[in-house]
């Protein structure tokens, strides 16, 4: 069983072991459920109340004795949603502490899967269609269920996007999901671009390097980003509709 998706629900190793042992077992003590999952009964004691104050685990009580269980599946679903909400109020509070940005150009590095996951958020929370030079189909490796969720949820809120890809890739999953246009590069490019280049919002660009780990360029600057975006759709008149 693959244990990410969990982990990309904010579960640790110890939790994912124990929710998985109660799934197993069925309403059961402590110490039993400790015996099983191989964990400390003073730490299984503690992360059993964890999961009851996620909501996906209970007890009862029976001849005064607590007897754990796990809950169903299905309230997982809810640990996405409840993180979303909660977010969400936070955001416009945050807001308010933010400093307003004054100055005409900024650049920020992002790096590892966190750093592409923020960097990715902020495509969704712009809410308008992005363009992609050199599209690579890499971000499905680089957090796999994390972007099918991702996916899921621009599809959700009708964000489109526009895509080239060089004429030497083939067979890309990811080109499949709705609201999606992709083109081949002409083929007067006959260098395979190593940089996946993002422009999105009123002045935002992204740079995706071509290193082992994740690493992304943000320029914030509206004369970049509008140099960018005439180059783009210079390339995607010249383009053929990919097959």
């Amino acid at each position: 069983m693959n244990m990410e998706i969990l982990k990309e629900l904010g579960l640790t190793n110890t939790e994912i072991k124990i929710y998985i042992t109660l799934l197993q077992l069925g309403s059961s003590l402590a110490s039993k459920i400790s015996r099983h999952s191989k964990v400390e009964r003073a730490v299984t004691y503690h992360t059993l109340e964890k999961l009851m104050r996620k909501g996906i685990a209970s007890y009862v009580i029976r001849e005064n004795r607590k007897y754990f269980s796990a809950a169903e599946p299905e309230k997982l679903k809810a640990l996405m949603t409840e993180k979303e909400e909660l977010l969400n109020n936070l955001i416009p509070e945050l807001k308010k502490l933010e400093k307003p940005q004054d100055q005409p150009l900024s650049i920020e590095v992002f790096r590892g899967v966190e750093g592409y996951k923020t960097v990715m958020e902020d495509l969704i929370r712009d809410k308008k269609p992005y363009y992609i030079i050199g599209y690579s189909g890499k971000g499905s490796t680089i957090s796999k269920f994390w972007y099918i969720h991702y996916q899921k949820r621009r599809i959700k809120k009708k964000i489109r996007r526009y895509l080239l890809v060089h004429r030497g890739k083939k067979n890309i999953d990811s080109l499949k999901y709705p609201l999606t246009k992709t083109r081949v590069l002409p083929e007067t490019i006959i260098y395979e671009p190593k940089t996946s280049t993002i422009i999105y919002g009123k002045d935002n660009v992204l740079l995706f390097l071509p290193l082992q780990e994740f690493a992304g360029i943000r320029i914030k600057n509206k004369e970049t980003h509008e140099s960018y975006l005439e180059y783009f759709n210079i390339l995607w008149h010249q383009s053929k509709p990919y097959k």
